[in-house]
């Protein structure tokens, strides 16, 4: 990647054809066409912002995500949250050709734990082969300059008060740290379980079609700042974007979706306990291929509730897809709780396998099932009054 100054004072960043590449495959996983694209744009100016900050050894720079690594709010907002060591600088990219303002989504100005102090304009050309920091603000200036739309939620604020020399942004960050850069943001409130449960419900609805301006902003945004409810929204959201494990064949993976080593080492091990990879793929009705196996960690209504999903694929040599699925408890615990159950399902509801964990089970795993091209099935998690469900297509 190389830079290119049109302006000293601005950075244009060029994006190489495989950065664009590996974006693009990145962003397919959200649900819909505006949300892929958003995602998109987002990727590509982090790509470029850290690719641009990695020269400075003096800078500390790492992403801010608001559920685990995964940056699940493009799926509602627009914006990427950068942490600066002591500063946090959202990146808010559009395409739009005239610069003549800034516009931020609400929640990065007002939800307090995702609040900014310093917010970048970008424009990201419509190529993806170049991306334009033109402009900066603070949180305090775009409080009390910025015009709040009602409509859109947003913050809107004229270009004449944005900082177009991003080296007296760099002097600021390096010898200004002290200097009080955000306005005071009101507290949410707490929503109560029966609330944010019908809330999650709602929006899992298809007719609710922007959950984000469905509901008065202080509801949602103390949706979001609750790392419980926040982790419900984007996996019931998330869910709804069927993984297509034809694309695992070819070496093309969905996000979320790692290998087995992301999350158990090179010792394979789960909670302690040694994983059973092997599937017992290798039978007489099956060909001498290599298994192909991805795992995604998946939460059930706490973080203590996590465990690792774990699905391997092999074609048959009557060429039809052959598919296991295991579950595995995380986060150091040696056994998975008695009342788990890992279910196959159809996409008309019936029920075609279903597991339940016994005492001190340190797996468990449906039976080896088969699927031809275009076909799809449901993997459904659940315990007790939580489930989640992974929608798959071949």
């Amino acid at each position: 990647m190389t830079s290119a100054f049109a302006d000293p004072r601005e950075w244009v960043l060029e994006i190489t054809p495989a950065i664009q590449a590996q974006s693009w495959q990145q962003s397919q996983v959200y649900a819909t066409s505006s949300s892929r694209w958003r995602a998109y744009m987002n990727q590509i100016c982090l790509h470029a912002f850290l690719d641009w900050i990695s020269g400075d050894d003096s800078i500390q720079a790492s992403v801010w995500y608001s559920f685990g690594n995964t940056p699940a709010f493009w799926e509602f907002v627009n914006g990427t949250a950068i942490l600066l060591e002591e500063r946090r600088v959202v990146l808010i990219p559009s395409e739009a050709i005239d610069d003549s303002e800034l516009e931020v989504p609400q929640e990065w100005v007002d939800i307090p734990s995702w609040a900014a102090d310093y917010y970048f304009a970008v424009q990201v050309n419509p190529d993806g082969d170049w991306v334009r920091f033109w402009g900066y603000t603070t949180h305090a200036q775009l409080k009390s300059k910025g015009d709040y739309d009602p409509v859109d939620r947003t913050y809107c604020i004229d270009a004449r008060y944005l900082t177009k020399d991003f080296g007296a942004f760099w002097i600021n960050y390096k010898f200004c740290k002290e200097e009080q850069v955000k306005a005071a943001i009101p507290s949410l409130p707490e929503l109560s379980t029966t609330t944010a449960e019908n809330l999650l419900k709602r929006f899992s609805n298809d007719t609710v079609i922007f959950p984000r301006l469905a509901v008065p902003f202080t509801t949602w945004g103390a949706l979001l700042e609750n790392q419980r409810w926040r982790q419900g929204l984007y996996q019931r959201n998330f869910n709804s974007a069927p993984v297509s494990l034809s694309r695992w064949l070819e070496g093309v993976h969905d996000n979320f979706w790692e290998s087995i080593e992301t999350f158990l080492g090179p010792n394979s091990n789960i909670g302690g306990a040694s994983l059973n990879v092997n599937f017992n793929f290798r039978d007489s009705q099956e060909v001498e291929a290599e298994n192909i196996k991805r795992a995604k960690v998946i939460n059930l209504g706490t973080e203590l509730n996590s465990f690792v999903l774990v699905i391997a694929l092999n074609r048959g040599d009557n060429q039809l897809l052959c598919i296991r699925v295991q579950l595995h408890p995380v986060s150091g615990n040696l056994y998975l709780p008695s009342t788990i159950k890992l279910s196959l399902i159809l996409d008309s509801g019936e029920i075609i396998q279903e597991v339940q964990a016994r005492e001190q089970d340190n797996y468990i795993q449906l039976s080896r099932f088969e699927g031809d091209f275009g076909e799809s099935f449901n993997i459904e998690v659940s315990l007790d009054n939580y489930k989640t469900t992974e929608t798959f297509v071949i």
